[in-house]
């Protein structure tokens, strides 16, 4: 992993937004807020992240769509501190990639959080809670074919020994299925202490920290 320049939580809220209003599965969702704000899609597609006015306005978007500043959902226990850096990554990076605590994530990757034995599992023909994996398989066809992907979001501690997927599931494990393409991968990464790390990411069943 390698850091480019700083960011900020604005920043984090912006990107997420911008990543997750772009999904078949968050569009109409995402839209339904906005429409309910009186805010329009280009505060997030075209957004100005030196705004302060806008980004409490795409605060409350994250804050009614994930939980975001309410502890609840995706940021129940989300670390009060995080300071944040644009980095990009690497295929010696991948193993310390972890998925979030999910029942999903975790029965995919056989308990293990990692994107790689997910992408093994899917190879060999898993599924879970019947949901296909056709996403992953066109995801990482898209990679083959040329596809640039927007960047990920993690976080970590001051060890580095782990990177916590916050944003980017589906997406990191086409990279996993296909990790020759993992290569100066963007990403936003926040630092927050290894204490709050846990408290967030929580402890999978049958999985140490």
């Amino acid at each position: 992993m390698k850091i480019i320049r700083q960011s900020a939580e604005n920043e984090m809220i912006h990107e997420f937004l911008k990543m997750e209003i772009a999904s078949n599965r968050y569009s109409k969702q995402i839209k339904d807020i906005l429409n309910e704000l009186g805010l329009p899609i280009e505060i997030i597609t075209n957004g100005d992240i030196l705004s302060q006015q806008e980004s409490a306005a795409r605060a409350e978007v994250l804050n009614r769509f994930r939980g975001y500043g309410r502890d609840e959902e995706l940021f129940i226990n989300y670390p009060a501190k995080v300071d944040w850096v644009w980095a990009t990554f690497g295929t010696s990076d991948i193993e310390k990639i972890k998925y979030i605590e999910y029942s999903y994530w975790n029965e995919l990757s056989n308990f293990t959080g990692s994107p790689i034995e997910a992408a093994k599992a899917i190879r060999a023909g898993k599924t879970v809670y019947d949901v296909p994996n056709d996403g992953f398989l066109k995801a990482a066809q898209a990679l083959k074919n040329g596809h640039t992907f927007p960047p990920l979001i993690f976080l970590t501690d001051e060890a580095e020994n782990r990177y916590i997927l916050l944003e980017g599931h589906l997406r990191m494990t086409a990279y996993a299925l296909e990790p020759e393409f993992f290569q100066n991968v963007p990403a936003l990464v926040g630092y927050c202490s290894g204490e709050a790390l846990d408290k967030w990411y929580g402890v999978m069943p049958g999985h140490p920290l």
